[in-house]
């Protein structure tokens, strides 16, 4: 079975270990457990009638759909240079979304320092999602302005997950907690 291991970056022609079938709505579904031939990282995989797809190591981080476009499309390039190993570049737009996300919030400052502090004055986000802003403003200034800066595969992928983390927070999470104390006040009012 031909799938990009997670490990080594590489579509390979997995061995296959072990697999198991069983009927769904939609038809058959096979999950394979498999090993990479040339790392021997271990691989879990699905087939059904719509194609192959590897459930394990995971897939690229998923961008929220209902991210704002600009966010979107900078968090997708920020993935896109990961994926490339452009690992300053990846830096570099996981700052730019950062940046997005303090306009999307109009958010009070002349350079991101001060916008990401008006974020936290204004509650929009809490003193560890503050720490880890500033981690990646930091990171994001090496990486762009430092040309003896490199940032390294390791430290690409933290950036990566921290900007999702702070998308999360911020357009899904911050937003459902509302949603959900809005319904509880008003069931608690009737």
């Amino acid at each position: 079975m031909i799938l990009e291991c997670g490990q080594c970056e590489a579509l390979v022609n997995a061995e296959l270990i072990t697999s198991y079938e069983r009927e769904d709505v939609l038809g058959p579904l096979i999950y394979s457990f498999l090993k990479c031939p040339q790392c021997q990282t271990p691989l879990l995989a699905e087939e059904n009638l719509f194609g192959i797809s590897r459930l394990y190591p995971p897939q690229d981080s998923r961008v929220n759909p209902n991210l704002p476009v600009p966010l979107r499309r900078a968090y997708e390039e920020a993935l896109a240079c990961f994926k490339s190993k452009a690992y300053t570049a990846t830096a570099i737009m996981c700052r730019k979304t950062l940046e997005g996300i303090c306009i999307e919030h109009g958010a009070n400052g002349r350079t991101l320092v001060s916008s990401l502090k008006d974020l936290k004055d204004k509650g929009v986000i809490e003193n560890r999602l503050y720490e880890w802003a500033d981690a990646l403003r930091i990171s994001g200034n090496e990486a762009a302005h430092g040309v003896n800066v490199t940032i390294s595969a390791e430290d690409a992928k933290d950036i990566l997950e921290f900007t999702n983390a702070l998308l999360e927070y911020v357009f899904t999470f911050r937003d459902k907690f509302e949603e959900f104390k809005n319904r509880r006040s008003t069931k608690a009012s009737t």
